[in-house]
């Protein structure tokens, strides 16, 4: 091989020698790229100030205790010389309760005719200085008979001429008031606290009190009312009062049923309770839950 020949070869070998290190360099660099692409450096975070706040529970108010059921009605009434008290109870349900006190309330004997199959009661009074008689439904067909006792308690007969001259609540229909000679309609669906003062009565309603001769009521002025009675033609009223520490007690007087008068006040009594209110002798009494409570003089 002459000398040309030679520098030629040589020049050749550099030449594919080169392409080949290009060739590799470049396999070489984009092998390097895709590992970077699979494998990215994390993205970086940054807080601007702007939290987010944890989520505070919404607080709900408690539901109101629920009103006192016609069970749990009460009963208070006083002779000169014995005291009558009671629940109502239920035909079929709750049983109803009658006590009677010789001692001015101090103690109580529970004289409660169980042996009639009494169900429920529906009015309770003291027609004598001892003596007492209720309207009640009896036996299993919860059939309402008056019944009065002459022997402290102890036994108890029907009158039918009582039943016929009293008022109640239908003991099957609450809505319906009985008075004689006919029905008459409730201004609520389920009133409690009937009571009477010859032809006008007086009931609550949803702790409303309503008095009405025949069949027209008229609302009274207090709300919240636990329990009433009347005095003479007026009706006495417990009730709630945010002036009171317990239950108030009020007085409205008959033709101005959207006035009143505040008297008293029992405190430590709840007016949510069942309770029952009389008078005696000027004095209001107050039967609340487990208290009984002496007003003096308010009446």
């Amino acid at each position: 091989m002459n000398l040309a020949g030679a520098r030629w070869v040589a020049v050749a070998g550099v030449a594919a020698l080169t392409i080949i290190v290009v060739v590799l360099a470049m396999l070489a660099l984009q092998r390097s790229r895709g590992e970077t692409a699979a494998q990215p450096n994390p993205v970086p975070s940054f807080t601007l100030g702007v939290t987010t706040p944890t989520p505070t529970p919404t607080l709900v108010a408690p539901s109101p205790a629920p009103a006192a059921s016609r069970a749990d009605e009460r009963f208070l009434t006083t002779g000169s010389a014995v005291w009558w008290r009671g629940s109502a109870g239920g035909c079929g349900g709750i049983e109803p309760l009658i006590e009677r006190s010789d001692d001015g309330g101090a103690t109580w004997t529970d004289v409660t005719p169980r042996y009639l199959g009494i169900g429920q009661i529906m009015t309770m009074s003291a027609f004598t200085a001892v003596d007492a008689e209720i309207v009640a439904a009896v036996g299993p067909a919860c059939e309402v008979q008056a019944l009065r006792t002459y022997t402290d308690g102890e036994f108890w007969e029907p009158y039918p001429e009582v039943l016929a001259a009293s008022r109640y609540l239908d003991a099957a229909d609450p809505s319906v008031v009985v008075f004689p000679g006919e029905p008459v309609p409730a201004p609520c669906p389920a009133p409690t606290g009937l009571r009477t003062s010859g032809d006008t009565a007086a009931l609550i309603c949803d702790g409303f009190a309503w008095v009405g001769t025949g069949a027209e009521w008229t609302a009274l002025a207090p709300t919240g009312v636990a329990a009433l009675t009347f005095v003479g033609s007026d009706v006495l009223l417990a009730h709630a009062d945010a002036a009171c520490d317990g239950t108030a007690v009020s007085r409205v007087a008959a033709g101005n049923p959207t006035g009143f008068q505040p008297l008293g006040c029992a405190a430590g009594t709840d007016p949510a309770a069942p309770t029952a209110v009389t008078t005696l002798n000027g004095d209001v009494l107050l039967w609340s839950g487990e208290v009984l409570v002496t007003l003096e003089g308010l009446v």
